[in-house]
C-alpha cells in the first residue's frame, strides 16, 4: 500500500511540474471586434455670441475591428503588434449632427505580461496586462453641395461617369466630398482575459484599455491629450512549438 501511495504521489508531482513548466505556443494571432469610446473632440472654445468660454464634452461611440500578432518569449512575457480601425458615420456636438464622418486607425507595439495556466487545467483562463505605444491616424470627411461659378469653363468632353460629365460647366449644382487627415502619438494601457480552449484555439473573453491620443484640439489646433476607452473581444489562433 505504501508503494502504491508513493507511486501515485510521484505521478501527481510530475504532472504538476510538467503543467507549471509547459511552454506556451510561439505565435498567436488575434482577430476581433473593437469598440472605442472616443473623446477626441472635447475641449474649450470662445463663443463670440455670448463672449464666454464654452466647454464641449463630445464623447461618442466608434465601432470597428482589431488584429494582433503575439510572439511569446516565455511563459509570462510576450511581444505584441496591434492594429485596428474604427468608424463614426456622423459626428455631432451636444446632440446636433454636423454630418462629418470620422475614420480612425491605430497601430501599436510593446510588451504583454501573462499569468498562464496549463491548457488542460480546469479554467484555461489566462489574464494579462500590457503597455503598448504607437500612433493613431484620423480622416475626417463631409459631403458638400455647391453651385459652380458663372466663369467655370464648359469643356466639350464626354466622360463615362454615371452622374454626369467631369466638367459640369457654369452655374451647375455639384456634389463633392471634402476631407482632412492627421496623425498623432497614441498609447494603450490595460489588460484582458483569454480562455485557452485547446493548443490551437482560444477566445478573448474581454480586453479593456485606456487609450491616449494627442490629436490637435478642435478649436485651438494645438495638440492636447484625449482620454479614450477601447474594448475588444474575439478569437485567438495559436501555433508553434510547445
Amino acid at each position: 500500500m505504501n508503494k502504491i501511495i508513493t507511486l501515485i504521489s510521484a505521478g501527481l508531482l510530475f504532472a504538476m511540474v510538467a503543467a507549471a513548466t509547459e511552454e506556451p505556443p510561439k505565435y498567436e494571432v488575434y482577430l476581433g471586434f473593437q469598440y472605442v469610446r472616443s473623446n477626441t473632440f472635447s475641449g474649450n472654445f470662445f463663443n463670440t455670441n455670448t463672449g464666454l468660454l464654452q466647454s464641449v464634452n463630445n464623447g461618442f461611440d466608434m465601432y470597428g475591428g482589431n488584429g494582433q500578432f503575439i510572439y511569446n518569449f516565455s511563459n509570462w512575457i510576450s511581444g505584441v503588434i496591434d492594429a485596428g480601425g474604427v468608424n463614426k458615420p456622423n459626428l455631432g456636438f451636444n446632440g446636433f449632427d454636423i454630418g462629418i464622418q470620422n475614420t480612425t486607425a491605430f497601430v501599436y507595439g510593446g510588451p504583454r505580461f501573462y499569468l498562464r495556466h496549463h491548457h488542460n487545467s480546469l479554467s484555461g483562463l489566462q489574464p494579462f496586462g500590457q503597455v503598448l505605444f504607437g500612433a493613431a491616424f484620423r480622416r475626417l470627411s463631409t459631403g458638400v453641395t455647391a453651385l459652380t461659378n458663372i466663369n467655370t469653363p464648359n469643356f466639350p468632353v464626354v466622360t463615362p461617369l454615371a452622374n454626369g460629365n467631369l466638367f459640369p460647366g457654369p452655374l451647375t449644382v455639384v456634389n463633392a466630398t471634402l476631407s482632412a487627415s492627421d496623425n498623432a502619438f497614441s498609447m494603450k494601457v490595460g489588460g484582458g482575459l483569454d480562455w485557452k480552449i485547446n493548443k490551437h484555439f482560444g477566445v478573448r473573453a474581454v480586453e479593456v484599455n485606456y487609450m491616449l491620443t494627442r490629436f490637435p484640439a478642435l478649436f485651438t489646433g494645438s495638440r492636447t491629450n484625449q482620454n479614450n476607452l477601447a474594448v475588444n473581444t474575439g478569437l485567438i489562433f495559436t501555433w508553434g512549438a510547445q
